[in-house]
């Protein structure tokens, strides 16, 4: 916009009216009846929040036309306007406060953004423009305040510092941070609002980001669209229009800032008047405080500087006096390469230096600066340096994911931690890297050999890193003394069920118990909603949840740690679990526990990620399980024994074994520890227990009808049943061989075919019938017998898929002889007849019907099913003998399960076991308690000694982990060395190889 359009806006500006063609405003919802919370931001706004006017016209030498020094020509003025010929324009003499004209939402009519606005007098009060923000614009309490400072004119940004500002970007929306930034199209400030965009593409991550601009109100182009017109009450919403094709030395606002602060001190055309209030701001964040604070119960502010000038310098020496610390960009170029050489000089600073350093990255800017302009720039710096603890450099062209991050908690740290206030309070430094997740610093700044924790002083940040999921915070806790079971009272593992637990886990949960009739999954189902018995209302989903709450809960209170691993299991966080399972008694229990879990809620999970993610987290702990009980077994095999019938009540009674087979964990099974240690478990029915029940009925059915001897029909009849029961007790000696290894494999191809073939039927049953009901339909008319229907439909179709051609779809070969008209004989019934007497069928549809169903069906579906056995065999072949050792559990728990009593004395055993079975389910306590786990000698002795053997498993991982890392060093070296073996001649190679493995280093070549 040029100076005389300025002029006309600001003179209707005064004027109360928009004249102008370029103002386009909106005022939508302008009826009278607005809601209270629009009336009451609107009158809290004008009653708090003031413009300046300059009310003395003070005429500017300089300008060639009548031009005030306030920037504002003098018919700009407000009437009666004095004249001030002998002062010198000063705002604070010369201007006066007004309520505000300029504040509701702000609309772009490029991308049809929308922010906040706001115009205010530079004297605004911190706390009212606080208060704005956080109550009547409804921000949420900043967890950290980045005030972004740098170049405010344009150049081309690099691709490593779009890395930073993305990075910068992404730690606000993770941490809840509000980022201040000179708000205007240009320069830094565009691109940081560009990245804003790219993160708030989505509508669900749009209200974490909370970029503000405070820019100056007489620097903003085309601000005249920004006042409110006359009768707009309450609710207002400007169109601001980017124009960002002109050549106005004003600036526009940028589009992708969600709230602008314009402040103003009734100048035009005067840039940084924003600067005082701004820093008025940081500093009232800095100093509020707040509850549950990480950081010494204060919110933190981080300065981020990149490149900059003369108000960049300004910006972080402010900064750095009200002690808030700054983040250097080296490679930014000028003020931030400056101040980063300078913080690398170890000799005392001086102003030659400085100003040396001001001339290399600066040259153009020093030279037209005035003497006494210079040092102020060497005095600014100066004092910035004399804090060099505020100030922390990050490298461009180092730029990772991690370094701004490291960078930010690095620089709040040394503030922190070398504030007079908090340079005591340990817990809150802990607090502030534990939010950050900056472990070494904790473990090299905090965790020192000359201070030691109590258990006590740990509790907090332990439930902080646990909610958080910090599995190396909570490893580093528990090495410096904390009390895992101390701290794991019932108030906290309520805590963690309650509100750090997933909705959708305990619904998936309890989908999981009411599908499968698991003892296990019910315990902790019951486990679970007994803690989270406060949210029954929203997580009620039946009646059955109206008494989930656990009659004892000794098992919980005897087994904390038992129930902060199923807390993190069932959530799927992986590193943390396994820091929780390395604590837990009975680990080799916990891991098989864990593996059934998480397969069991795999299978009822949506999500194919999570179900993913939950069936790899169950096979880590079946490989732990595996791994863990080989190195036990190896060093003591009967108390290995022992630990595989060890039950605990907080995995719901339930035995290593019997997890372990219900899991289908055939790895854990297939041992040669569990092998030979195979125990009676009453929990299983197959095939051949149904062939057996199948076998029996048959021979007492044959038996009863072969009494009626007399009747010849009858002993046919139980001729035919003892036929059909030989079949199956024939086959039922098929059993026998799965005790052999060669054979053992063969059978189980042989049952898992059966149910590729069970689902193979469901394919070929929709073709089947479709071609025998439309053959039938086709050939026939009005068959009335069903024997012959079924044969037409379905057993001739069968038949056409073993290649059996049907011959009576044929004209030209129909025998007539093979049928009947009438249907009184034993014969299908012939096809239907034209006046010819002649088949009426069309053989251009029959035979390609045929032709087509034959190749669908001997081709297509029978190569299927050949391809799906061969899947079935490649997948049992794979794992050959490891399913052959799981399958031989169950036959050997069969055999060694029953009684011993021949037959028929076994029936009155059998008849005995089911009357004290029914006797004991009559006579039982429905709350009968289970039994004391963990505190028999037998057990404490078995679980010390197994403790024992997981800390050998874990040094032996470690020590593996270690080893790999070693060996790919040494590769990386050999690699190394025959590059340079290759490139180089042998002399030279011998001499280089010689002093670089003797940690010289050659100077030449």
């Amino acid at each position: 916009m040029s100076f005389g359009g300025a002029k006309l806006s600001m003179r209707n500006r005064r004027n109360g009216t928009l004249d102008s063609t370029r103002t386009l405003y909106s005022s939508a919802s302008r009826s009278t009846d607005l809601s209270y919370s629009e009336s009451d931001l609107a009158n809290f706004i004008q009653a708090n929040f003031k413009k300046r006017e300059c009310v003395f016209f003070t005429k500017d030498s300089k300008a060639t036309e009548n031009v005030c020094k306030c920037g504002y020509a003098q018919s700009q003025h407000m009437e009666g306007t004095q004249i001030n010929q002998s002062e010198k324009w000063n705002y604070k003499k010369h201007t006066k406060e007004f309520p505000t004209d300029a504040f509701g939402d702000i609309q772009f009519e490029t991308l049809g953004k929308k922010g906040k606005y706001i115009r205010l007098s530079c004297d605004t009060d911190a706390e009212t423009l606080y208060e704005l923000l956080t109550q009547h614009w409804h921000l949420k309490t900043p967890n950290l305040v980045i005030s972004v400072t740098g170049g405010a004119k344009n150049f081309a940004l690099k691709p490593r510092m779009r890395k930073i500002f993305s990075r910068l970007i992404y730690i606000a929306q993770s941490k809840g941070a509000w980022i201040l930034t000179g708000g205007t199209h240009y320069g830094l400030m565009k691109y940081i609002g560009e990245v804003v965009r790219d993160n708030t593409i989505s509508r669900s991550s749009e209200e974490n980001i909370v970029a503000i601009g405070v820019a100056a109100w007489g620097m903003v182009s085309n601000r005249d669209t920004l006042i409110r017109n006359c009768d707009a009450e309450g609710y207002f919403s400007a169109q601001y229009p980017m124009d960002d094709f002109t050549r106005d030395p004003l600036y526009i606002l940028d589009n992708n800032h969600t709230h602008l602060l314009l402040v103003d001190n009734g100048c035009h055309g005067h840039p940084t008047v924003e600067a005082k209030l701004r820093n008025q701001l940081e500093k009232y964040i800095s100093e509020r405080t707040i509850q549950d604070s990480n950081y010494g119960g204060k919110i933190p502010i981080v300065c981020f500087a990149q490149g900059g000038g003369k108000e960049t310098l300004k910006a972080i020496n402010t900064s750095i006096k009200s002690k808030i610390p700054c983040v250097v960009v080296e490679g930014s170029g000028q003020i931030a390469d400056v101040i980063a050489s300078l913080v690398e000089v170890e000799d005392a600073l001086t102003s030659s230096a400085v100003k040396e350093k001001l001339v290399r990255f600066l040259p153009r800017t020093v030279s037209r600066l005035p003497e006494e302009e210079t040092e102020s720039w060497i005095k600014w710096l100066k004092e910035i340096l004399e804090s060099s603890h505020l100030l922390t450099v990050i490298k461009m062209e180092e730029a990772g994911d991690e370094i701004v991050s490291n960078a930010i908690s690095y620089a709040l740290y040394k503030a922190f931690s070398t504030n007079e206030q908090d340079k005591d309070n340990w817990n809150g430094q802990l607090k502030l890297l534990l939010e950050w997740n900056q472990l070494d610093l904790a473990n090299d700044e905090i965790f020192t050999n000359d201070r030691r924790w109590e258990s006590a002083d740990l509790q907090e940040v332990m439930f902080t890193a646990l909610i958080k999921d910090r599995p190396k915070f909570v490893r580093l806790f528990l090495e410096n003394g904390l009390n895992l079971r101390k701290f794991l009272t019932h108030d906290v593992l309520t805590e963690l069920f309650s509100n750090h637990f997933s909705t959708l886990v305990y619904r998936n949960l309890q989908i999981a118990k009411n599908s499968y009739n698991d003892a296990l999954l019910t315990f902790v189902w019951k486990l679970v909603a007994n803690f989270r018995r406060g949210f029954r209302k929203e997580d009620r989903n039946g009646r059955d949840e109206m008494d989930v709450e656990l009659h004892d809960v000794s098992p919980i209170t005897r087994h904390p740690l038992q129930a902060l691993f199923i807390w993190a299991i069932l959530q799927n966080k992986k590193e943390l679990s396994k820091v929780i399972w390395e604590q837990t008694r009975g680990c080799t229990l916990a891991a098989l526990g864990a593996s059934k879990l998480l397969k069991t809620l795999s299978k009822v999970k949506n999500d194919i990620n999570a179900a993913g993610e939950s069936e790899e987290l169950a096979n880590e702990y079946e490989t732990r399980a595996v791994e863990l009980f080989t190195e036990c077994y190896s060093s003591d095999e009967d108390l290995a024994e022992q630990l595989l019938v060890y039950s605990c009540e907080a995995w719901g009674g339930s035995n290593c074994l019997e997890l372990a087979v219900e899991a289908t964990d055939q790895h854990f099974i297939a041992q040669p520890g569990v092998q030979w240690y195979i125990n009676g478990v009453n929990y299983f029915t197959d095939l051949w227990n149904v062939m057996d029940t199948l076998g029996l009925f048959y021979f007492i059915a044959g038996i009863v009808f072969r009494l009626h001897s007399s009747n010849k029909s009858s002993l046919y009849s139980g001729r035919v049943i003892f036929c059909l029961d030989y079949i199956i007790f024939t086959l039922r000696l098929i059993h026998i061989f799965t005790v052999s290894r060669n054979l053992g494999p063969k059978i189980i191809m042989l049952q898992r075919m059966l149910i590729d073939v069970f689902f193979f039927l469901f394919l070929f049953a929709v073709w089947m019938v479709a071609f025998g009901v439309a053959r039938q339909g086709i050939l026939r008319q009005n068959e009335q017998r069903w024997r012959w229907i079924f044969r037409s439909v379905i057993y001739e179709p069968y038949l056409a898929m073993f290649g059996q051609v049907p011959s009576d779809v044929d004209g030209t070969t129909y025998d007539f002889a093979h049928c009947t008209f009438t249907g009184n004989e034993s014969k299908p019934l012939c096809v239907e007849l034209d006046e010819h007497n002649l088949p009426r069928f069309p053989e251009w549809i029959t035979i390609p019907l045929v032709c087509i169903y034959m190749l669908s069906t001997n081709i297509l579906l029978v190569n299927l099913l050949v391809a799906m056995f061969g899947y079935t065999v490649g997948t049992v072949q794979e794992n050959n003998d490891q399913v052959w050792k799981f399958q031989r559990y169950f036959l050997v728990q069969e055999y060694c399960s029953r009684l011993n009593i021949p037959f028929p004395f076994v029936v009155f055993a059998y008849f005995y076991m089911v009357v004290k079975k029914c006797f004991k389910c009559c006579c039982k306590e429905k709350n009968m308690e289970s039994s004391v786990c963990c505190f028999k000698n037998e057990d404490n002795e078995t679980l010390a000694w197994e403790g024992v053997m997981k800390e050998n498993y874990l040094v032996k991982i470690n020590t593996k982990a270690n080893d790999t890392s070693e060996e790919m060093r040494h590769r990386f070296r050999q690699l190394d060395t025959k590059i340079i073996l290759r490139n180089a001649d042998e002399p030279f190679c011998c001499r280089l190889l010689n002093e670089r493995f003797s940690g010289r280093w050659v100077q030449d070549g």
